[in-house]
């Protein structure tokens, strides 16, 4: 474990290095840039400045951007945390039903669906359900974060926490405005991730029920239920860790390209906007974020994936 943990944060620093090398050529075209010195003597200026926290400022607000950063970041990581927790709360029961009817049309049915996750084009998805929710008036087409009658003083950046650190004697409806905002991009990114948890939970479970474990037990005279509790869930769900991990990065990526369609103002929504404006201050420091944002995802899940999945751990008890 300790060898794999040393290897995986030696990956995790070549894969910083290279991040900044790009964030750095990036920089590079910026002709308000103040990188001083021959190319190894600006790279390490900038890296050892980035280390430091100053990531440098906004040519048009004048305001640092690590602060711009940290105040769009939680509105896309909270969109990411509840399409991640519904498309998990659909996907994994899925993937179980499916597995199980494997035989039957149900089962064969959502096997295919399950295989289409990744060939979902998120960007018209948002587009066509917002103008079907706008024509039919629900509730849920409205965009934004909150309705703007509301004003919300940003504390956490997180809408909900700050609606709840607010004096404002309307908590309950300004609750009730944020969920209708949040529902319609949760829908939109939890669609091509449920369908991907669906696919891997069904095809981990499917190589559970094959072991000799199952097997022996079914042998033995156990229930269905006692199989399951005992040998396919605890087998199967630490498994599916990796895949919540790719599944939040996948939704972090689907989530900044639909913010502009929904007006959510997230950090993909702040980028497009330097790239519209040609800030590759903004673009330089954004690049770093989202790729540290990445990268302590993969880092988390490996972790916690070596800790729960005793398949990871074989080398703790090696002679």
């Amino acid at each position: 474990m300790l060898f794999a943990l040393i290897r995986k944060l030696f990956l995790t620093l070549i894969t910083l290095i290279i991040l900044s090398f790009i964030s750095y050529h990036i920089l590079l075209r910026d002709p308000l840039n103040n990188l001083v010195g021959n190319d190894f003597t600006a790279y390490f200026n900038y890296v050892q400045a980035l280390l430091q926290g100053d990531w440098g400022i906004n040519h048009n607000t004048g305001e640092p951007l690590a602060k711009q950063i940290l105040n769009v970041f939680p509105a896309t990581i909270s969109l990411c945390l509840s399409a991640t927790f519904l498309s998990l709360l659909l996907g994994i029961p899925l993937g179980f039903f499916s597995a199980t009817q494997r035989q039957h049309l149900v089962g064969k049915l959502l096997s295919t669906l399950g295989s289409l996750s990744l060939a979902v084009p998120v960007f018209w998805l948002a587009i066509l359900l917002l103008a079907y929710a706008s024509i039919n008036h629900w509730a849920i087409s409205a965009v934004g974060e909150i309705h703007p009658i509301y004003a919300v003083p940003a504390v956490t950046g997180v809408t909900f926490i700050d609606i709840l650190l607010s004096d404002s004697p309307y908590k309950l409806k300004m609750m009730q405005s944020a969920l209708q905002h949040l529902a319609l991009p949760t829908l939109i990114l939890a669609l091509p991730a449920t369908l991907e948890t669906l696919r891997i939970t069904e095809q981990r479970t499917l190589y559970v029920m094959k072991q000799n474990y199952v097997k022996v037990a079914r042998v033995r005279g156990w229930s269905p239920l006692k199989i399951w509790c005992n040998h396919i869930i605890r087998n199967t769900l630490p498994a599916l860790i990796p895949m919540i991990a790719r599944n939040v990065t996948l939704i972090f990526a689907f989530g900044m390209l639909i913010e502009n369609v929904v007006s959510w103002d997230g950090v993909g929504r702040w980028m497009i906007n330097a790239l519209s404006i040609q800030d590759y201050h903004a673009i330089s420091a954004g690049v770093v974020a989202i790729g540290l944002f990445v990268l302590s995802v993969d880092l988390l899940a490996s972790l916690i994936t070596t800790l729960l999945d005793p398949s990871q751990k074989k080398d703790w008890y090696a002679k």
